[in-house]
């Protein structure tokens, strides 16, 4: 018996007991060296037409989608079109403007020093949550920007506008878009047939969930739920919409070594202190991070009241994906971490 699978078990029955089955919910998988140890679906994916979570209901991934556009980076880094020491200015007429040079590797470890352009849109006056906002608005709103916060490299500072340069990048030197790439590379070969990237986000999806928050604005009706859609049609960042099922398809080759080249997971969680200081723990995609005496490698998503989670233990072979559409379902990493594993005083 693998323990960490009691304790997970005692930790979907709680989840259970606190998220009713005719509401918003979730799904995950406990994965153990590629065989499912657990998969559980509960909720609903549609209020609606009360439509029960599946394993072939698509989730919003929101920031889960970063370490698939770092797989391509290093995709083209192992193939020698791009190397983590290259000034992508060139590349890039968004940081036309730019003085200060910043490398592909300061992209990928958010050490770029380059505003977040979610935060410069919000920060528009007349903006409503829900406003769509577009890639080219994403990219005007750095142009606009102007300039660095700080000097690259120097500090870590996460900021959405580093992957959605990344996947401008990837168009520019690969010659497709983000969406081809990633079914060409990944997807299709992978066999993740529900899995895409989507540039508009009002597009009829089979099987897609719909994501909610609570209505605390009506007393009268404590149990009724308001749509929140996703107001985002910009990529690289985000984008990717995908299944249970196709993200535990996917894991074995996330893993897998390709002759003497390491595994995607270990190029992505590789440590480079020429591009952030050297306690950061955002790596080339993926966060590492000890967890007592484990060392846990993770990336996690949350847009409109999606979220996601991807939590791996090398050393014990364990891949867990949490997927929910319900507004404050937890998927951080603490929590899950402390579920699976002994609490540990603190995460480094």
């Amino acid at each position: 018996m693998i323990p960490e699978l009691e304790r997970l078990d005692g930790a979907i029955a709680q989840l259970k007991a606190t998220h009713k089955a005719d509401e918003p919910g979730f799904c995950l998988a406990l994965v153990h060296e590629g065989q499912v140890l657990r998969q559980v679906h509960h909720g609903m994916a549609h209020l609606e037409w009360q439509q029960p979570i599946a394993g072939d209901t698509r989730f919003y991934l929101a920031s889960e989608s970063k370490p698939w556009v770092a797989a391509l980076v290093m995709r083209a880094v192992a193939a020698g079109r791009l190397r983590l020491g290259d000034d992508v200015r060139p590349w890039l007429p968004a940081l036309k403007s730019y003085e200060q040079a910043i490398q592909l590797g300061h992209l990928l470890r958010h050490s770029s020093g380059i505003a977040d352009y979610l935060f410069l849109w919000h920060a528009q006056l007349g903006r409503h949550e829900h406003d769509i906002v577009t890639q080219a608005q994403a990219l005007e709103l750095i142009a606009l920007a102007d300039d660095v916060q700080f000097k690259p490299g120097t500090r870590h500072e996460y900021s959405n506008s580093n992957y959605v340069l990344l996947a401008e990048l990837l168009k520019a030197v690969e010659g497709a878009e983000l969406a081809e790439l990633l079914h060409r590379h990944c997807f299709e070969p992978w066999g993740m047939a529900d899995s895409s990237v989507e540039s508009q986000p009002g597009r009829v999806m089979a099987r897609r969930a719909r994501s909610y928050v609570r209505d605390e604005g009506d007393k009268a009706l404590p149990d009724a739920w308001l749509d929140a859609p996703v107001a985002l049609a910009s990529w690289g960042d985000g984008g990717i919409w995908s299944t249970l099922d196709d993200l535990i398809r996917a894991e074995p080759f996330w893993q897998a070594q390709a002759g003497s080249e390491p595994s995607l997971l270990t190029q992505c969680c590789a440590q480079d202190e020429h591009f952030a200081p050297a306690d950061t723990a955002y790596r080339l995609g993926l966060e590492v991070v000890a967890h007592g005496e484990e060392q846990l490698v993770f990336h996690g998503g949350g847009y409109a009241a999606f979220s996601s989670l991807m939590l791996r233990n090398p050393r014990r072979g364990l891949s867990l994906i949490v997927l929910s559409n319900a507004e404050g379902f937890e998927t951080d990493l603490s929590t899950w971490a402390t579920r699976l594993w002994a609490p540990a005083a603190e995460l480094t």
